[in-house]
């Protein structure tokens, strides 16, 4: 028995540490622009700015262009690459690449000669087939542009201060997009820095708010999709806090969410905060209210600022400063989401919270280590946030910083990479999740900080690419033609003062599409979903999936992906015909599918159709196991659910705000039946339940 238990433990390692890395480009420093299709992948050389493209092999690492040179940001559209760029032919200038030398080439030299019509603090973003961005001419000063990929559809939208006067503020400009308008930030002698408009054509170019009423500006900032809306954030009218507001692309739509909102760094005017974790369908952030001593949990439906929609939750209890800036580290359970909260001095700790005062607290405290080391989770940018069923971070105790995972309830340290007190992980950590494991970069003491791999059982490196105790320092990248790409160093030429481009041969497999949000709303006698996505890797296309009771699904149609982008694209589909079925409820999800034929599924939406108005409850699985799943529609403000057994004792309570939609309610009763009650509106709905 021991001997066969120990073959059987020799092939389990024997077989996952079978992945060889090879080095594919040496001493250029090639860091990643963005994977161009599902076989190329797009770098720039950040010791020239010169532009390669690599599928993965040594003699597919090629620089595309002598003179045509990367200056940052871009946007894919359509399989092609729109980017800022410099040539001593043109000046900086917007160029395109499909990826080969003919393909990589100016669109419009629109500052004619060497002059230059790309300022370098603008960015961009797609909307119907086009990308918009920022130019600069002599005759229009800089002003709004939009181009297709060709010359002669790269076209001024508008002129916003006529004559040389730029209407775009080429150091602070910001641009995005809900799927209808791009909204980006103007500004003119009337009315200062506003919120501006447009759906591609002079006359729909227009303010879209005057915000801060007269010259002052209000200097519209940080747009973060929320839903099928954007929040964004300015500065007050009299520059001593600022306000967080919400669009949905038209003026009645454009509402203030949150006012009197200190800067943690005194910079008013210039901070930018865009640090917004969606759970539930609210939007949760954390500012330095004005009221509360420490740093205060809100949140939002994004609807306005009563409290109704948009309220504090909890004070956590400590003004750090950075505190707030964590939350866009957070991962969302079925019931919560975790984040890291700390002050990096006195207390280490990871917070959960349920949208609840109550729920709101402590998940895992860490004690204070003198290195300074925040817990911080390795987030996996996919539609399911965990993997295996679990979510992996990096947190320092006794044995230092190293790779801890959790179930959200059981928390266990996975490895001691650095055995004793020494950090295994470092303050900067590097990982990349594919579906065979989390790659990540480890030093354990040994070999210098090197590639390793945990699929939450086995953890352990993948190659001493530096041998010894030197550091090859591994920046992952992502998959690309099913191999992992990574820069690191392994002195081999003999210059580690640059880095090299290696790859994890194999057949690798990136983890699903990130889903930003999923919406449905009724447009006359059709149903709009629309979608956006921020991340892409090797997907296929989107089935959409409706169903009449959310348990038996049918495929309704089908919209073609961007296959690999990290940028974000907005996607819609029409259910024609549907408000005049004979349905009340109908229920829709999103099928990615990637071109190898893995898939992920999205989280359900819901459109109510006719009778509306009336408060209806459906359960969507009887008997339960862990998770009461109700279907809750006609409620428009709050509904008191509780769990009662048959003697009418109540065990569990909770009020629930906006409540319309899919409810999961995690149950931990004993076998039996129930009685679930949702009271709105003075009206009580009754069910029976069983507890398996």
């Amino acid at each position: 028995m021991k001997k066969s238990l120990l073959l059987l433990v020799f092939f389990l390692l024997a077989f996952f540490s079978k992945e060889q890395v090879t080095q594919i480009n040496a001493n250029k420093s090639l860091t990643s622009i963005i994977a161009l299709k599902n076989t190329i992948a797009l770098f720039e050389s950040t010791l020239d700015s010169s532009i390669w493209i690599s599928d993965g092999t040594a003699v597919g690492t090629i620089q595309i262009s002598d003179t045509i040179k990367y200056i940052g940001y871009g946007f894919l559209l359509n399989g092609k690459f729109i980017f800022k760029g410099i040539s001593p032919h043109c000046g900086k200038e917007i160029f395109i690449t499909d990826g080969t030398t003919n393909g990589t080439k100016l669109i419009k030299d629109i500052n004619p000669g060497t002059a230059n019509s790309q300022p370098l603090a603008t960015t961009m973003i797609a909307l119907n087939n086009h990308v918009y961005f920022a130019a600069v001419t002599p005759g229009e000063g800089c002003e709004l542009w939009k181009t297709d990929g060709t010359a002669g559809n790269t076209t001024l939208v508008k002129d916003i201060v006529t004559g040389a006067t730029s209407g775009i503020d080429t150091t602070a400009f910001a641009i995005a997009s809900n799927g209808t308008v791009v909204l980006f930030d103007a500004k003119t002698t009337a009315n200062g820095n506003e919120l501006w408009a447009s759906a591609g054509t002079g006359v729909t170019t227009n303010l879209l708010k005057d915000i801060n009423i007269g010259a002052t500006s209000s200097n519209p900032r940080a747009f973060s999709p929320f839903n099928s809306n954007l929040l964004f954030t300015i500065t007050s009218a009299d520059a001593l806090t600022m306000q967080i507001w919400r669009t949905d692309g038209t003026a009645g739509g454009t509402v203030l969410i949150k006012d009197n909102i200190m800067s943690p760094y005194g910079f008013v005017n210039n901070y930018v905060f865009n640090l917004f974790h969606v759970f539930n369908n609210h939007a949760y952030f954390l500012i330095n209210d004005g009221v509360h001593s420490g740093d205060a949990l809100w949140s939002t439906d994004g609807t306005d600022a009563t409290t109704t929609h948009t309220s504090f939750v909890k004070d956590l209890g400590a003004v750090s400063g950075t505190g707030s800036y964590l939350l866009v580290d957070a991962i969302n359970l079925a019931d919560k989401f975790i984040f890291p909260y700390s002050d990096a001095t006195t207390f280490f700790s990871l917070w959960q919270s349920d949208g609840t005062a109550v729920g709101t607290k402590s998940f895992k405290d860490f004690p204070v280590n003198a290195e300074g080391n925040v817990p911080f989770i390795f987030l996996n940018g996919a539609s399911n946030p965990l993997y295996n069923g679990k979510f992996f971070f990096s947190a320092s105790d006794a044995n230092g910083n190293e790779l801890w995972m959790s179930d959200g309830t059981t928390t266990q340290l996975l490895k001691d990479i650095y055995v004793g007190a020494n950090d295994g992980i470092s303050s900067s950590p590097s990982w990349l999740f594919t579906t065979s494991g989390l790659f990540f970069a480890a030093n354990d003491g040994t070999h210098g900080n090197e590639l390793w791999k945990t699929d939450g059982t086995i953890t352990m490196m993948v190659q001493d690419i530096f041998p010894n105790q030197h550091n090859a320092d591994p920046t992952l990248y992502f998959v690309n033609n099913s191999k992992i790409f990574f820069l690191a160093t392994d002195n081999n030429p003999a210059d580690s003062s640059v880095t090299d481009l290696f790859v994890v041969d194999g057949t690798f497999t990136p983890l699903p599409v990130k889903l930003v949000d999923f919406t449905v709303s009724s447009k006359e006698s059709d149903a709009l979903l629309q979608w956006t996505t921020a991340q892409e890797l090797n997907t296929k296309d989107f089935t959409v999936q409706s169903s009449n009771d959310a348990q038996h699904w049918n495929n309704i149609g089908s919209v073609s992906a961007k296959g690999n982008s990290n940028q974000l694209n907005q996607y819609s589909f029409l259910d024609i015909g549907v408000m005049n079925s004979r349905y009340q409820t109908l229920y829709y999800r999103l099928v990615s599918n990637d071109f190898d034929g893995n898939y992920s599924i999205s989280k359900i939406v819901i459109l109510k159709i006719d009778n509306s108005n009336q408060f209806s409850v459906r359960l969507l699985l009887n008997p339960v196991k862990n998770n009461l799943k109700i279907s809750v529609t006609g409620i428009n403000k709050q509904a008191l659910l509780s769990i009662h057994d048959l003697n009418g004792k109540e065990i569990y309570k909770n009020e629930i705000q906006n409540p319309d939609g899919i409810i999961s309610i995690p149950i931990y009763i004993q076998s039996g039946v129930y009685i679930l009650q949702v009271k709105s509106n003075n009206q009580t709905k009754t069910l029976k339940f069983v507890k398996e």
